[in-house]
């Protein structure tokens, strides 16, 4: 499902904590403190629906820009999500490794873990892979192709993310 047929999706479907949708000074700020692009999806759904916000009052989007009264912009929220050195490898669940520099938290969690891009790699399509973070592990798990895959488990699931793919208990989240 397309990125614009998930943002109508969430506009008739679910409880929502929202806010004025980005503007493109929020989407260039944030793009030059990162020095990378956002993801095309992201960049739709920040301008098109809501810069930052609780979906279904469950899961946290990070904003662009400035941020709002309740969510941090992304470029900064890393320091505190991702406790590593920028050249630290993080595993990948399936085998490799990230440096921890190229993760970028759009979605922060209650249990210090947060949803990350993994912004090392090529973007042709303009679109990075994501993965979740496991703070205390250094790890990354659940890895989708992208933010539109992400949002479409939550909209179809209506839970936090990595609890549709994993048990809590497995990944020892908290």
């Amino acid at each position: 499902m397309p990125i614009d047929e998930l943002v109508a999706r969430l506009r008739q479907d679910g409880d929502h904590e929202t806010y004025p949708a980005a503007t493109g000074h929020d989407i260039a700020a944030t793009e030059q403190a990162l020095s990378r692009p956002l993801p095309v999806s992201f960049r739709y759904f920040a301008t098109e629906f809501s810069n930052g916000g609780y979906l279904f009052m469950l899961q946290e989007v990070s904003a662009t820009g400035a941020g709002n009264r309740q969510i941090g912009a992304i470029q900064d929220v890393i320091a505190y999500a991702i406790s590593a050195s920028p050249t630290e490898d993080i595993a990948l669940e399936n085998g490799g490794a990230v440096e921890a520099g190229a993760l970028v938290p759009f979605s922060l969690d209650s249990n210090g873990n947060c949803w990350c891009f993994l912004t090392g790699e090529s973007v042709p399509d303009g679109e990075y892979p994501v993965a979740y973070f496991v703070a205390d592990q250094k790890r990354l798990v659940g890895c989708l192709p992208g933010f539109e895959h992400w949002l479409r488990k939550l909209v179809d699931e209506r839970d936090e993310v990595i609890r549709t793919m994993y048990n809590p208990e497995e990944l020892d989240l908290g």
